[in-house]
């Protein structure tokens, strides 16, 4: 099977994280050798991805669109998502506690990246010249 990929760019904008749970649904739905639970996971981390991307462009106050690429071949698929927001390191951030820990609680924001790690098999941050690309990777299952 030759890869498939569908590309979007969004805005920074939220209202348009809707729009990219689609895309990456519709373009899952071409190939069925992601489950379907695979591809709510992928739907939650790449809207995640996105959200994440609008914040820090909006922070900056950039304009440029964030792009959206999903990419599909007979071992996996990827979601990559390409912000403007001058670059990120993740392992910059300060450790979250535990989740047994009652202080994780207090914890409103900064839980983005457990969770798309949580939702799928590999994350792979790069920097790019003017911000970040983020790949969501999840490994496609034969059959």
């Amino acid at each position: 099977m030759d890869a498939t990929v569908v590309r979007l760019e969004i805005p920074p904008r939220r209202d348009h994280l809707a729009l990219v749970r689609l895309v990456v649904s519709g373009a899952l739905s071409i190939d069925r050798r992601v489950p379907d639970r695979r591809v709510e996971d992928l739907r939650r981390a790449g809207t995640e991805a996105c959200a994440n991307a609008v914040e820090a462009q909006q922070r900056l106050g950039r304009e440029e669109p964030i792009a959206v690429a999903v990419e599909i071949d007979a071992h996996s698929v990827v979601v990559r998502i390409t912000d403007h927001a001058g670059g990120f390191d993740p392992g910059e951030l300060e450790p979250l506690p535990s989740v047994t820990d009652p202080g994780r609680l207090r914890h409103e924001s900064g839980l983005g990246l457990s969770l798309m790690r949580a939702h799928t098999d590999e994350v792979r941050f790069t920097p790019t010249p003017d911000g970040t690309e983020v790949a969501l990777v999840i490994r496609a299952e034969a059959g």
